[in-house]
């Protein structure tokens, strides 16, 4: 593919429902950087619950003491969806600027009866589908879905590729069908041409062991993407390079008793003349604690930074 333009890609390991701290942070990291960001990619368990009923035991448990586990369903897919989030994209003084599409691919902990109704799991995408024109998770289509199987171009003419979810058999959980990792999204991307960025929820098995994915080395066998970036449990948590292919671990984003998660955060700068990666945490992450939060009268929490937009309706 020819004509491609420079791109910064800001790619996030598990986000658990925290999107507000996903999504802010990048929005200041691009101004101290001053570099925007052209797509952000989230590699699976972004937490896209739409109703309780959909809530696993695990988000259940972690969100008793944590409410942001529950973001998505308290204030992304309501209707209306909670006022603030908004500023998040619109361009500064505004909002905070994060003017780019946001593309997911699923994990294992996610709204799986609400991602179901956004595709068609017969139907395969032989060509890619610009990013905006994926189908949209959130109540305002902010954030993107990439279907497993599925390829996408950026702007800048960067092909995507994606599969979400786990290996079958590896967990004792009961997940809905839509959480385990589909043989035939896996044969597409196969038969396809090979993607500059690809993004799954688990690692190789080649690369994590037992942590990662049998099905996925079929992936790294056959080449088919320059850098590959995943989230799941990852013992081995540095860049590895297989061949021609990277591969990225990220960890989760997610507080732990009040501190984010600092493996999650990765930054790739792609051009012609060469890529660089990044997966350093922001310098300013000790600002972003969740004892910064400000809690509403409803108890959700508010990222620091859309305080302001709190009354902005």
């Amino acid at each position: 593919m020819t004509n491609r333009q420079p791109a910064t890609y800001a790619i996030l390991g598990d986000v658990h429902g925290h999107l507000q701290l996903a999504l802010c942070t990048l929005a200041r990291w691009q101004r101290e950087r001053r570099q925007p960001f052209s797509a952000v990619f989230l590699c699976g368990d972004v937490g896209s619950f739409t109703e309780d009923a959909q809530l696993d035991s695990a988000t259940r448990q972690h969100a008793r003491d944590n409410p942001c586990e529950l973001e998505f369903l308290t204030q992304w897919s309501t209707v209306p969806q909670a006022s603030w989030l908004g500023a998040i994209f619109r361009p500064e003084p505004q909002g905070l600027g994060l003017a780019c599409p946001v593309v997911m691919v699923h994990g294992n902990h996610e709204g799986f009866e609400h991602l179901a109704t956004l595709y068609s799991r017969r139907r395969r995408m032989n060509d890619p589908v610009p990013l905006e024109q994926l189908p949209p998770v959130d109540t305002d289509g902010h954030i993107m879905f990439l279907p497993p199987g599925w390829r996408a171009l950026t702007a800048e003419g960067y092909l995507i590729g994606g599969v979400g979810g786990i290996e079958p058999g590896q967990r004792r959980a009961k997940y809905h069908s839509m959480a385990y990792i589909e043989d035939d999204a896996v044969q597409q991307l196969l038969l396809q041409d090979p993607v500059d960025v690809l993004l799954t929820h688990q690692g190789p098995a080649a690369v994590q062991g037992d942590h990662g994915s049998p099905t996925l080395d079929l992936l790294l066998e056959s080449h088919v993407a320059r850098w590959w970036f995943h989230g799941h449990s990852t013992p081995i948590d540095k860049p590895v390079t297989a061949e021609s292919t990277t591969i990225v671990p990220l960890g989760d984003l997610a507080f732990h008793r009040g501190e984010p998660g600092l493996k999650g955060w990765s930054i790739l700068n792609v051009s012609q003349e060469g890529d660089s990666l990044e997966t350093a945490p922001p310098s300013f992450w000790r600002e972003i604690r969740q004892r910064h939060w400000v809690r509403t009268p409803q108890g959700w929490l508010v990222h620091p930074d859309l305080v302001p937009f709190v009354d902005d309706q």
